[in-house]
């Protein structure tokens, strides 16, 4: 999935970092992981996993 750049400094994206204490780039990559089922690679393990809620909502964001 090709994400935009704007999203970045999406108003959802950037609360969401804020909530999980992290960057818009590490929101979106575990958005991005938990929407493709693609593995991380141990060392770059996500501190976190959006909830059911939260990844419907940025469905809705990252599409067109």
């Amino acid at each position: 999935m090709d994400i935009p750049a704007n999203l970045y400094e999406d108003e959802v994206v950037c609360f969401m970092a804020d909530r999980y204490r992290t960057t818009t780039e590490r929101v979106m990559q575990c958005f991005l992981v938990q929407e493709t089922g693609i593995p991380v690679p141990e060392k770059e393990s996500l501190p976190f996993r959006l909830t059911d809620n939260e990844m419907e909502i940025f469905t809705r964001v990252v599409e067109p």
